[in-house]
């Protein structure tokens, strides 16, 4: 019983996101997303060559927020990276099935402990990056003179970069933890931000000069996805050529709908409603963003051909998953 529940909320999603995509298609038209697709034609290698870029950014990330001991080469992080993203895609359950997965693929090289301690720092510190993402969009729209906001959206507006700085005080004020022990046992949930807030913490006081390339890194993921959209929209329109800052608010918006509906696999109909409206707001035909949003699919979709293969490839010999240096557990970071 309590399984079948279990796929209610994902087969729920499936289905509206599915009549969200249809809709948007429709509502735009085929033929206009299909000739704004075909406009692109062999940029469409570009795209995917920028979407390994930041694939490699974010598996150098990583890295670089394991334990100085841990023997795992950088295609060896990039594998067990674009995999887990891969499995974190295809099913409804983003986060809680791509990073069990990066820590299963890596178990042979580092212990399960330091690896699960290396990706919530990485975690975090993408996450900054992603917030910083979304506030730099929300104030180039509010700034941007070209665009027709009423005085309503800009209310809207401003009050969601005030949530983002609510949210990033919260954040911080969970990380310095708020717990008392005389209140007893953490609750369950309690238990897992301590042990985030523990590796967090560890990481920032034994390598402060780490941490500070892991976020650039993740800014520099953040740049070139800024590029690939400016590039995109070069070669749907080419009549229009596009701004940096409009490129940067379509990125903006791709970040906030990743964080808010990474439970719908690819995002079905949800990135092809928003872009589309985003495009509307910018002046731009809304099927210009229903095919932007397509194409970030297609490449998506190859690029997640790619890690289950990888997956599918990925030798499994016996043993315990653990760092051959470790004597049975691993040590913090």
């Amino acid at each position: 019983m309590a399984s079948g529940r279990r796929f209610v909320v994902p087969t729920a999603a499936a289905l509206v996101g599915t009549l969200l995509f249809i809709y948007a298609i429709r509502s735009v038209g085929w033929a206009a997303v299909r000739s704004g697709i075909a406009g692109v034609g062999w940029g469409l290698l570009p795209i995917l060559a920028l979407a390994g870029l930041r694939f490699c950014l974010r598996a150098a990330a990583w890295r670089l927020c394991m334990p100085p001991h841990a023997r795992l080469s950088f295609g060896q992080a990039f594998a067990a990276f674009l995999s887990g993203d891969a499995v974190g895609n295809v099913t409804p359950l983003g986060l809680l099935a791509s990073e069990p997965t990066k820590v299963f693929l890596i178990r042979h090289r580092l212990a399960t402990r330091a690896a699960a301690s290396s990706l919530a720092v990485d975690f975090v510190i993408y996450s900054i990056s992603a917030v910083t993402m979304i506030a730099v969009g929300l104030s180039v729209l509010l700034a941007s003179a070209e665009v027709p906001l009423t005085l309503r959206w800009r209310e809207v507006i401003a009050g969601a970069l005030i949530v983002l700085a609510s949210g990033v005080f919260v954040g911080m004020r969970a990380v310095r933890g708020t717990w008392d022990p005389a209140r007893g046992e953490r609750p369950p949930w309690r238990a897992r931000l301590a042990s985030l807030r523990e590796s967090v913490m560890a990481f920032s006081a034994g390598h402060p000069a780490r941490l500070w390339r892991v976020f650039a890194l993740d800014l520099t993921f953040q740049a070139v996805a800024v590029t690939e959209v400016f590039l995109t929209l070069q070669w749907l329109v080419p009549g229009k050529p596009p701004t940096v800052a409009e490129a940067v608010m379509f990125s903006a918006l791709d970040r906030a709908i990743i964080i808010a509906f990474k439970f719908v696999p690819f995002r079905l109909g949800v990135d092809e409603a928003a872009a589309g409206g985003m495009a509307a707001l910018l002046g731009w035909p809304p099927a210009t963003g229903v095919a932007l949003a397509l194409i970030k699919k297609l490449r998506s979709v190859a690029w997640v051909g790619v890690g289950l293969l990888l997956i599918a490839a990925h030798p499994s010999p016996a043993g315990p998953g653990t760092d051959p240096r470790e004597t049975g557990r691993a040590r913090p970071i």
